[in-house]
């Protein structure tokens, strides 16, 4: 398995988590603010898009969302659905970069995996090395939408493995 089948099945399983637990949520659903202190699905997704313009910018494709309006990594929260994208449209355009994503990962050759960028934290990595941690931080993101729709008072989207019966029951 090559390292693009690799980041590719990543990028393939945070969106497929993703389109789960925002399955069924509404805009009013996506404000419910944590407590005692928290970020709501709205500001999650609007984070995850803004990262995800960046993962599509290192892959070579068009980004899942122009303009401003994206929660940065210091943004303040949203509170209300004020200035907030809207939900419908950012939630389809964050799930619709799905393939573009996932095509461009693995098309990118052996060589452009080597490339030197700038890291995340201010270091140099490779572009399969920014990638991978990029993987990590949207499927990060990806399970705190899973709690903030439990918050909002829906069901789980991803349940666990069924129990097993004991050996010899």
């Amino acid at each position: 398995m090559s390292v693009q089948d690799v980041l590719a099945g990543q990028f393939r399983t945070l969106y497929g988590a993703a389109a789960r637990n925002l399955e069924g949520m509404s805009r009013q659903a996506s404000l419910v603010q944590p407590q005692p202190a928290g970020n709501c699905a709205a500001w999650i997704l609007s984070h995850l898009v803004h990262v995800q313009n960046a993962v599509m910018e290192v892959v070579g494709s068009e980004p899942v969302w122009e303009g401003g309006g994206l929660a940065g990594p210091r943004s303040a929260p949203i509170v209300s659905g004020e200035g907030a994208p809207d939900w419908d449209e950012l939630r389809d355009r964050f799930l619709g970069s799905r393939d573009r994503c996932v095509e461009a990962i693995a098309a990118l050759t052996d060589a452009a995996l080597e490339d030197p960028l700038p890291g995340p934290f201010g270091d140099t990595t490779t572009r399969a090395g920014l990638l991978g941690f990029l993987a990590f931080h949207q499927a990060y993101h990806v399970g705190q939408l899973g709690m903030a729709r439990r918050l909002a008072g829906l069901d789980g989207a991803i349940a666990g493995p069924a129990p097993r019966e004991p050996a010899g029951a």
